[in-house]
Parts: structure tokens; C-alpha cells; sequence
């Protein structure tokens, strides 16, 4: 078996890496050794629909709402919801069946009515808000936050954003974190080295490009390349070993060639080769902003194997699926936690869709994950609803990352209110099995 240290001589990067390192330590807080817990954040960006993720079969009044879009009670029929059992209340969209497989082992989780409490029905403040912890556009992201917090040996990837090559606002701070796309696709944000908005031009790989041909005075930031560069080439050569001729153990199923896909396909590499990846952010998007056409053309309303949204919601549910299984050893370990901006609006709109809305379906699985539908609403009467029209928010999502920040990673619970600024925890007691 090739060594890390083989392939970074191998590669060449062996002598940069250890250059960087010598040249200046990366000002790094560090948690866990690999064999560690991992905690994997996934966002739904568009507003994913709760109801039409996980629909309220159980309650008439959804059927009222919803005259065209509704899905059926589980039945025999293809396009009918998938039977999820207890109070028959909550069932799952059809699209969604291989997350069946993790449910009925024991291991998936469904908070049905989750959301910012103070948020609003705009897309990128809502995404903001969530991603920073607070109503504040100026913080760092909670993942980032955490990882300041909780010190440990140093590795590159502790955190890394997978799957696609941009920041997410979750992990996005003071810790210098990687984004990888691919093993040939990596990019990496520091405040130092920003020069636009958002740090939307700041891509390592350029930089170091225009210091090799001399056309960039580094002088004045010199500290910043120095660590940035440690981090660049430590986790290129990571990534790249890790991915040598791997092969998902996941009886014939394969990753997608999606952002969340890669994303799971790198997290289930980097573990298996002794990565201690402890937090990760990643998307899922496949156009959850559904104003219109939430059901499929033809026979099949909701099944749609050809195009668009819901065979996407099927492969990314494959993904999952594929991930679950390929990390069987590990799944004590890793919690997935998905989740969305915003709900929708509980009453179709006139193109067979639907608009922003308030509380939406956040799920998990793996580690200490408690199985079932978490807290929810009893009922979907108009006067239930907040203001009329949108699910009321039953779980706080702070509580959510709080739990298992708490009960998977071990941090202390009075770091909550660091990580989320003046909020106070209420444990919901989603992340308490015994494994």
C-alpha cells in the first residue's frame, strides 16, 4: 500500500508541503485524530418543500390545501407516499425511496417543521442567517466557529467544504478550509488574501500561479500565502491518495456526478483512508424553488425518471443511500444533517407549486441519530399555520447542530451560546440513542 509520504514524494509535493510548513505554521484550532466523529452538514439551497418531502398523510386538511399536488396515502400505487409507520401521521415522498432502506434499519431521523426563528422569506438572508448562527452577516459560519473552539492536534482537512468549489457560509472563517470539488478541482478562501466581494476572486491556485511567474508582490501578505499554500498542497495530496483506484463498498451502487454526490463520494474517502474530517459542508440542489409544476406531466404525477426535480430528488437519495452503505463501519461515527433555507407554503399556489414559506423538513441519519418523525405539528388547520399560510417553526435548527455538536462530537454544552450567539439550547433529544 502506497504511504502518504510515498505519494507526496511521488508527486512532488513532498518538499513544497514541507517548505510551507517550515516557512510558517498555519494559525490552525484543531479537534480529533482520525477515528474521530464527523459531522456532515447538507443544504437544500431553493426551500426545499417539508410537505412535499415528507407529507402530512394523516391530516385531511393537506388534501384541502393541497388539490393537485397532495401525494396519496401509501398504497400499492407507484406515485403514492412511502408508509414510514407510527402515528401514520408523516409518510415520505416516493421519490425519496432509498432513504427507506436507512429508515427501517433504525438510523433516520425527520424534524418535519424546522427553521430560523427569526428569518424572513428571502433566499440569501435566510441562507446567511443559517450559515453564520445568528441574524449577522459578519460573523463566521457556526462549523467554523466550532472549530475554533474545540482544540486538537493539527490537519488540514479537519473541515473542508466538498462536492463544489466555493465557500459555504457554515464553514466559511478564520480557520482556513479548502473547497474541493473533485481531487482535480480545489479552491481556497482567506480574508487576508481577498480582494472582491464575498471573496469571489480568491482562488489559491491562481495566486500561487502568479507568485511561480513573478507577477504578484506578496510581500505584504506573505504570512497568509505561506499558510494557505500548507493547507493547498497537504490536502491536494490527501485527496488524491484517498481517491486512488477507489471503489464505493456499496453493493453495486455508485456515487452521482453531482455536487452532492462528489461531496459524499470524498467524505467516504477521506474517512476510510484515516482522514480525520471532523465537520463538512456540502449542497444538494436540484431546484427546490418550486413555484410551479411540482408534479410530473402524464400518468405519473410525482414519478418522473427523465427530467428535472424529482428525479433528482431520487438521486440524491440514491447518494445518500450509496453513502450510508459504503461507510458501514463507520456509521456510528458520521451524522448527515440536511437541511433547508425555508419551507414552502403549506396552500398550492395557482401553477401547481409553491411559494416561500417558513418551516421546512430538516432529517439526519448515522451516529446517535434517535429514529423516527421528531417534534411536529398536530394538525395543518389554517389556524395552526403562522399567518395562515406557512408551517410554524417547531424545532429551532440551532438545537438541531447544537445536539449534535454536544452528543456526537463532545463539545461542551456551554460553548452553544459561542457557537450560536445568545441562544439558548433546548435539547430536543434527536441525537440520544446508544449505539
Amino acid at each position: 500500500m502506497t504511504t502518504r509520504r510515498e505519494f507526496l514524494k511521488s508527486t512532488g509535493l513532498m518538499a513544497a508541503a514541507s517548505m510551507a510548513g517550515i516557512a510558517g505554521a498555519p494559525k490552525f484550532a484543531f479537534g480529533q485524530e482520525a477515528g474521530g466523529k464527523t459531522f456532515i452538514k447538507v443544504f437544500m439551497r431553493g426551500g426545499a418543500d417539508g410537505l412535499h418531502l415528507f407529507p402530512a398523510v394523516g391530516d385531511m386538511i393537506y388534501y384541502q390545501h393541497r388539490p393537485n399536488i397532495a401525494i396519496e396515502a401509501p398504497s400499492n400505487d407507484a406515485n403514492s407516499a412511502l408508509d414510514l409507520g407510527g402515528n401514520g401521521y408523516r409518510a415520505m415522498n416516493p421519490n425519496l425511496e432509498p432513504l427507506m432502506e436507512i429508515w427501517n434499519a433504525g438510523h433516520m431521523m425527520v424534524a418535519p417543521s424546522t427553521a430560523i426563528e427569526e428569518g424572513n422569506r428571502s433566499h440569501f438572508d435566510n441562507q446567511r442567517w443559517i450559515g453564520t448562527g445568528a441574524r449577522n452577516n459578519f460573523i463566521d459560519g457556526y462549523l467554523n466557529r466550532y472549530m475554533q473552539n474545540n482544540l486538537g492536534p493539527t490537519h488540514p482537512l479537519r473541515g473542508a467544504v466538498l462536492g463544489k468549489s466555493s465557500i459555504s457560509t457554515e464553514i466559511r472563517g478564520s480557520i482556513s478550509v479548502p473547497a474541493i470539488s473533485n481531487p482535480s478541482n480545489f479552491n481556497l478562501e482567506n480574508r487576508d488574501l481577498c480582494g472582491g466581494d464575498g471573496c469571489s476572486d480568491n482562488q489559491l491556485t491562481t495566486l500561487m500561479r502568479d507568485i511561480s511567474a513573478h507577477d504578484v508582490d506578496v510581500s505584504a501578505m506573505e504570512g497568509a500565502v505561506r499558510e494557505n499554500q500548507l493547507v493547498m498542497l497537504e490536502s491536494i495530496a490527501e485527496v488524491q491518495l484517498a481517491g486512488t483506484d477507489y471503489t464505493p463498498s456499496a453493493g453495486g451502487l455508485e456515487y452521482n456526478n453531482t455536487d452532492l454526490g462528489r461531496g459524499l463520494k470524498l467524505v467516504a474517502q477521506l474517512l476510510k483512508a484515516g482522514v480525520p474530517l471532523e465537520v463538512a459542508a456540502m449542497d444538494w440542489n436540484i431546484g427546490w424553488d418550486t413555484h410551479s409544476n411540482q408534479i410530473a406531466d402524464g400518468a405519473d404525477r410525482f414519478i418522473d425518471q427523465d427530467k428535472g426535480y424529482h428525479r433528482n430528488m431520487r438521486r440524491g437519495a440514491s447518494d445518500f443511500l450509496t453513502f450510508y452503505r459504503d461507510i458501514a463501519d463507520m456509521r456510528d461515527d458520521v451524522v448527515v444533517l440536511v437541511g433547508t433555507e425555508f419551507g414552502r407554503t403549506v396552500i398550492e399556489n395557482g401553477n401547481n407549486g409553491t411559494d416561500h414559506g417558513h418551516g421546512g423538513a430538516w432529517f439526519a441519519f448515522g451516529g446517535p441519530t434517535v429514529p423516527g418523525v421528531g417534534p411536529d405539528v398536530t394538525t395543518l388547520d389554517i389556524s395552526a399555520l403562522q399567518r395562515e399560510r406557512y408551517m410554524p417553526m417547531v424545532v429551532n435548527y440551532r438545537d438541531i447542530v447544537s445536539e449534535i455538536m454536544i452528543r456526537h462530537m463532545g463539545m461542551p454544552e456551554n460553548l452553544v451560546s459561542t457557537i450560536f450567539p445568545d441562544h439558548t439550547f433546548t435539547n430536543n433529544s434527536l441525537f440520544s440513542r446508544i449505539a
